[in-house]
């Protein structure tokens, strides 16, 4: 599959199939994802993922926060929509009207269930990095997100990355022995996208010129 390919087939799935990911599958998309590169190669990230029987003791653990309606505490804070430019509201804002209107149901249960569900995702990935650090290592650790992620979809295996999946740290700590010296910053569930319309859905990017500024 060539990188454009890949870049444009690649989508946030949000219904899994009940299908596990070999082994060696997930350590191929590790490494191939170490190719990319970070601020004087320091290589900030960790990789973290829970298959099986630790998966599902966070997928249980994650059920019950949902049930007894527990805020999410995430290493990395989200800050509020207003912290955002208007024009990233404005696309989070479409986002939401769009996926109502593709499921024509305004309160957008089945997508807010997948979310509580972890996407029955077979894999969870979890990205750390070590506390203290800058912006640099996050950007570095964007990188190497965006490429497992496309290393995934050379393996046919779909993906999504999500706040969902570490919004409780101090639970997953223990799970996955995660030191308390490193900060949870990302997770990316991955597996096959089920028979779901769900996973139909893809959702729109700006017009190129409202981004790209050339100056000859």
């Amino acid at each position: 599959m060539e990188l454009k390919e890949a870049i444009n087939k690649r989508h946030s799935v949000r219904n899994f199939r009940h299908e596990a990911i070999p082994i060696e599958v997930l350590k191929d998309i590790v490494s191939t994802a170490e190719r990319v590169p970070s601020w004087e190669n320091s290589q900030p990230w960790n990789v973290y993922i829970a298959v099986g029987e630790t998966l599902k003791k966070i997928k249980a653990i994650w059920a019950g926060k949902y049930a007894d309606k527990v805020k999410g505490s995430p290493d990395m804070p989200t800050g509020h929509r207003t912290n955002f430019s208007e024009r990233s509201q404005q696309s989070m804002r479409d986002f939401m009207g769009a996926v109502a209107e593709y499921s024509g149901d305004p309160e957008i249960a089945h997508f807010l269930k997948m979310n509580e569900e972890l996407f029955n995702a077979p894999a969870l990935v979890y990205l750390t990095l070590a506390k203290g650090h800058t912006g640099w290592p996050i950007y570095d650790l964007g990188g190497f997100g965006l490429a497992l992620m496309l290393a995934a979809k050379e393996h046919g295996v779909d993906s999504i990355p999500a706040y969902e999946i570490v919004k409780f740290p101090a639970e997953l700590r223990p799970l996955l022995s995660v030191p308390e010296d490193e900060d949870i910053i990302m997770g990316i569930a991955l597996g096959y996208a089920a028979d779901d319309s769900i996973n139909d859905f893809t959702s729109t990017r700006l017009p190129l010129e409202d981004i790209l500024t050339i100056r000859q």
